[in-house]
């Protein structure tokens, strides 16, 4: 199989055209540059202070951090242990053992998928279909009072979950702590201090601050429930066949050309029949989401070995982006270039030649999309800009940020879907922000914006140093995936409030987590034996 695709005509012609620019590349003035400012480069000290800053190793071992949570845990096991021959011997155990060795256990899918993969995989799957279930529990069963409580509820239940597993150990659990932990304690603590200081409704300060910070406490949870590479690859995959089911969706509705709201098109603008939303409601943030997960799928036909499961992934990868043109959001279209970009400087440089050749090809043969983008350049798209806009929001939020520098306006009053439900302030005009970073200065002030910078900077730059200074594997390339979808929707960011949809807030971080578990969590003996397991063992 291998054989015929590499000596297909398609694999020749284009093997032939990535020579022929490659050449090209190199005899060019650029190319010559470029090569020139390498060499120069390779031996210069600033690629040593480059490498030696990128080199660095977390030192949250030895951290007063990690002896507070290291005692923590021996305080939560040694109390487990005092407490297991007394819970051991009780009536609710007895009764629990019998439950479980049941033909009820046995009949239903449910508890017999619980007793067969365990509690853990289960809870992180379904953290992976969080979506799924959101909209279940919100638009098909339309479960009103399940609806407003079942996340907090499952995240309370993972906490727990996690405390029982520590408590229930016989040896005592180390702590999993990561560089990012610290930066987004601070975070957290800036959140509860701004609306301390500024709160004139102390209810919308704190709806505010459960809207920005709650989410990130996944990132907590899935460094303690991931524990090795199979509880990886569940969250992995899960969320990656979520993404491509919606996806498909998407696609479907482009074809049978799903009605939509006049608005989410400018009236001057033409050509545009449909934007693609699927279950969430949303092209922005159905965008936003394949712009996270197109690399992702992309990783795994790097990740496969076979080359029947690599050209599958490629097929679905193209999907995906196929799905994110379709939303017609120009903001996403921005987020998975970005994406693209870091995805293939971290795996494989060729991608850019090919997502250029890609990028021209639509332009000339999608009519729909060249419009839109061409549509950037015209009065039309200033006047309507700078007439209820991005643009004149921006523009509103800025002056009224100058006049709350420092600590801000108020978690949950401007600019955001908190501030929308209240509206509190009679003499402001509210709206969405459109710009996660610029609506967090405006409710945060300099204060809130600057650690959550940093946060995100400490998340990039220690990724960066376990990618730059471990070995490779094939885990690697499935880091590299995540991390590219997280930059392309911080880049997305810019142009949305994609943090303050809650799947997608919590994504992040979840997927940040496992990021973390990769490179400063996970057990040692399983990096060593990566490649002989990984030999015996099928994408």
């Amino acid at each position: 199989m291998n054989n015929i695709i590499r000596n297909s005509f398609v694999a020749r012609f284009f093997a032939s055209i990535f020579a022929m620019l490659s050449l090209a590349y190199s005899q060019s003035i650029f190319g010559k540059f470029v090569a020139a400012f390498k060499r120069s480069l390779d031996n210069s000290k600033t690629r040593e202070r480059i490498v030696a800053f990128f080199t660095a190793s977390p030192k949250t071992v030895f951290s007063k951090f990690y002896g507070l949570f290291r005692r923590f845990n021996s305080s939560v096991t040694n109390f487990g242990k005092r407490l297991r021959p007394a819970s051991e011997s009780s009536i609710f155990m007895k009764i629990c053992r019998s439950f479980s060795a049941s033909k009820l256990v046995e009949q239903s899918v449910v508890l017999s998928s619980v007793k067969k993969f365990g509690m853990k995989k289960i809870l992180i799957g379904a953290f992976a279909l969080y979506l799924p279930l959101d909209w279940l529990i919100r638009d098909i069963f339309k479960l009103e009072a399940v609806a407003s409580i079942w996340d907090e509820a499952f995240l309370v239940f993972c906490f727990a979950y996690i405390i029982f597993r520590i408590a229930s150990s016989k040896k005592e659990v180390k702590p999993r702590i990561t560089p990012v932990d610290a930066p987004v304690l601070l975070f957290l603590a800036v959140g509860i201090f701004l609306v301390g200081v500024v709160s004139p409704k102390f209810g919308v300060a704190i709806a505010g601050y459960r809207a920005v910070c709650q989410f990130m406490l996944w990132f907590f949870v899935l460094t303690r429930l991931i524990e090795d590479e199979s509880d990886f690859k569940v969250l992995y995959f899960a969320i990656c066949a979520m993404a491509v089911a919606i996806a498909v969706h998407g696609i479907y509705q482009y074809i049978v050309k799903a009605p939509i709201p006049e608005t989410w098109v400018a009236k001057t603008e033409v050509g545009v029949r449909t934007r693609v939303y699927s279950i969430i409601g949303s092209p922005n943030i159905m965008g936003a989401l394949l712009v996270m997960t197109a690399p992702m799928v992309a990783a795994c036909a790097y990740y496969a070995k076979s080359m029947k499961k690599k050209v599958l992934m490629w097929i679905l990868t193209g999907l995906l982006c196929i799905a994110t043109l379709f939303t017609f959001s120009r903001g996403a279209w921005f987020g998975l270039t970005v994406a693209v970009v870091v995805f293939s400087l971290l795996v494989d440089r060729r991608l850019i030649v090919a997502a250029i050749l890609g990028i021209i090809a639509i332009i000339i043969c999608v009519p729909e999309i060249s419009n839109r983008i061409a549509f950037l350049f015209t009065d039309d798209f200033q006047v309507a800009n700078n007439s209820g806009g991005r643009g004149q929001r921006w523009e509103k939020g800025l002056e009224l940020w100058s006049e709350h520098k420092t600590f801000g306006f108020g978690l949950g009053r401007f600019g955001g879907a908190i501030a929308m439900q209240n509206q509190d302030v009679e003499t402001l005009y509210y709206f969405y922000m459109d710009n996660y970073y610029l609506k967090t200065l405006v409710e945060m002030g300099l204060v809130g914006l600057i650690s959550y910078i940093w946060l995100l900077l400490q998340n990039i730059l220690w990724t960066l140093r376990w990618l730059f200074t471990t070995k490779k594997d094939r885990f690697s390339y499935l880091a590299c995936g995540i991390f590219a979808g997280l930059i392309g929707v911080l880049a997305h960011s810019y142009f949305e409030n994609i943090f303050e949809v809650p799947y997608m807030n919590a994504y992040f971080w979840g997927l940040s987590a496992a990021i973390m578990f990769l490179g400063f969590i996970r057990p040692k003996k399983n990096k060593t034996k990566n490649d002989e397991e990984n030999n015996t063992e099928e994408a």
